[in-house]
């Protein structure tokens, strides 16, 4: 944001604590969010992160939820499974700053502690009378059908399995998701207003083509069921199995038989799942990925939880080869890899090793190599308009197709990605269904900016921060001992208040900008000398900015120099300040004010 933007909000804004934020809208606004608040801009779905954050440093876990609820739909499910891109992003995750904060931990303390009563969001506008159906009850399917219900239009969800949730269900093993979260969570969806119609098979008991004649527009959400069974000898073998196949049986219909010896190919979310349930079936189990352990996209945490809980791990090798023995499985054949070139994603491939095959015995195998959306079901000509040869969607990942009442969310769209992406790709499903529906851009995004305010002269009004927060050490989540771990008890049990309280003080607060206004400040020094972090404030002889005026870094007094081009000027760096208050408490001449900035997605007028 630029500084002639805030001096004007300054002036504008300054007055008794029940003023109305302002909201503002400019290239260098939405650049000064996104530069300062990193953590946000990471986060799919857009998430509050700082405001929430704040909210479960104070006790205020209902507030926190809320904040959640708004911009991912289900809190206390990502609190547990969320892939976190916005740990690493956040200040704390940069070098020399410690741990990153335990923002998904922090998600769950403030589901956990809000006394768990349902909350129904508002409807944002009227009723509009069109009907939406959406096809899959996933992550994707139920966020856009509860953006469009708060859109005012009528949502219809279709599920061809008993119940609703998609992968939440037949996937993410309760151990790590207990389902009575997930029914909370997907109630307050339907509370909404939002039918969802199970044993529902589109494609075979109802045709895509009726849907799109009986309704004003249709959402596909139906993710990625196609599994990816790679071209290996021997995979024919009994034994031989998919791990989305594998735990849709375990989890939706009860199985429980499982080889003695079983061996888990892949190193991603699907292995460690399909790995850790296993474990719990009485297998001994052995995860083998063609990587080594750095490289393996799983949860924090998850290998090590897995390697305690009894299972082996096998990095850098490439299975080549299912051996048998009288028609059974017996083992799997393996070459070990190195790293070679970079393939097209960056990541450098791996490449066998020439006389270094092995073999690992095993009456069960689970290929957890990947799955790709099915269009199968799409059917007739409308196959022809929407899939393209490879079996794909050929709008790619759009969420408009090229029929113009279809629409395409989540993973469906994306392919295999995560459940926050799938959440954030949904959102944005909603607003182009809406789009469609009523010729209105629904929505824009602008900086919130709250009063300017000195905490010595509004009582109540600081952060809240010291600098010796800087320095907690991150908390680590508590989990059941391993002689307790039965087949679904929840291992991670979640932060006792007080952790959960200290854990959220270790955030930035980001949104909160602390400003030094020139005409006022005297050069006294009083807040240098106070400063905690050495490149907090810094003498400055320009700002330095880019060809559309925004802030992109400064350029520092150099001593001994007298020319005119260089002056005393003091500057906050927003990426070194910790908030903690010392420099406005010290300033003599209430030079230093505070605003609460934050990113804001609102009606368009």
């Amino acid at each position: 944001m630029s500084t002639s933007e805030f001096k004007r909000i300054t002036a504008l804004s300054v007055g008794p604590e029940t003023a109305r934020p302002l909201t503002v809208s400019g290239a260098q606004d939405l650049h000064w969010l996104r530069e300062n608040i990193p953590c946000q801009a990471a986060c799919p779905a857009g998430t509050d992160i700082p405001s929430y954050l704040e909210a479960v440093y104070h006790g205020r876990f209902k507030d926190a939820y809320e904040i959640n609820l708004r911009d991912n739909v289900f809190p206390a499910v990502l609190g547990r499974v969320c892939s976190r891109p916005c740990e690493a992003a956040g200040r704390h995750g940069w070098a020399g700053n410690g741990e990153p904060v335990a923002i998904c931990f922090s998600k769950r303390s403030a589901a956990d502690f809000h006394h768990q009563q349902p909350i129904v969001l508002p409807q944002l506008l009227p009723e509009s009378g069109r009907r939406v159906a959406v096809v899959g009850s996933g992550v994707a399917g139920l966020t856009a059908a509860r953006q469009l219900a708060r859109f005012g239009h009528v949502v219809t969800v279709f599920e061809k399995h008993s119940v609703p949730g998609g992968m939440l269900n037949q996937g993410i093993p309760a151990f790590r998701l207990p389902r009575d979260v997930i029914e909370f969570e997907i109630g307050q969806v339907l509370a909404l207003g939002v039918e969802v119609r199970c044993n529902v098979a589109i494609g075979g008991d109802l045709g895509l083509a009726q849907l799109v004649g009986e309704f004003d527009a249709v959402v596909m959400a139906a993710g990625t069921l196609r599994p990816n069974v790679f071209d290996l000898p021997g995979r024919g073998l009994p034994g031989v199995e998919h791990g989305l196949a594998f735990l849709l049986q375990v989890n939706e219909f009860g199985r429980r038989e499982i080889g003695r010896r079983v061996v888990v190919i892949g190193g991603g979310y699907t292995a460690m799942d399909c790995a850790r349930t296993a474990l719990r079936l009485g297998a001994a189990v052995a995860v083998c990925y063609r990587r080594a352990r750095a490289e393996m996209v799983v949860l924090p945490g998850e290998v090590q939880e897995f390697l305690e809980e009894g299972g082996e791990l096998r990095n850098e090798c490439v299975p080549i080869g299912l051996l048998h023995a009288e028609g059974k499985l017996a083992a799997v054949r393996f070459v070990r890899t190195h790293p070679g070139e970079s393939g097209r994603d960056g990541r450098r491939l791996p490449v066998p090793i020439a006389g270094s095959e092995f073999e690992v015995q095993a009456d069960g195998v689970i290929l957890a190599t990947g799955q790709f959306p099915d269009c199968a079901w799409i059917g007739g000509s409308l196959s022809a308009q929407l899939v393209g040869a490879d079996g794909w969607l050929s709008s790619g990942g759009a969420q408009r197709t090229a029929h113009p009442k279809i629409f395409a969310a989540g993973d469906f769209a994306l392919g295999a990605t995560t459940l926050i992406e799938a959440i954030g790709h949904a959102k944005e499903c909603a607003v182009q269904v809406h789009r469609h529906l009523s010729g209105e851009t629904l929505s824009r995004q602008v900086a919130s900016v709250g009063p300017s305010f000195q905490s010595k002269l509004s009582a109540g009004r600081t952060t809240g921060r010291t600098a010796d927060m800087n320095a907690i050490p991150i908390h680590r989540m508590p989990t059941l001992p391993l002689d307790r771990r039965g087949f679904s008890d929840e291992v991670e049990t979640g932060y006792e208040q007080p952790q959960a309280l200290l854990e959220a003080s270790r955030c930035y607060l980001c949104h909160y900008k602390f400003e030094i206004i020139d005409s006022k400040c005297v050069l006294c020094d009083e807040c240098l000398k106070v400063k905690p972090v050495p490149g907090c404030i810094v003498e400055v002889a320009a700002l330095l900015r880019d060809d559309e005026g925004r802030l992109t870094g400064y350029r520092r007094v150099e001593e001994g120099k007298t020319d005119s081009l260089y002056y005393n000027r003091l500057w906050i760096d927003q990426s070194q300040c910790v908030r903690c208050g010392q420099c406005e408490a010290v300033c003599p001449v209430n030079a230093i004010t505070i605003q609460k900035v934050s990113l804001e997605t609102q009606l368009a007028p």
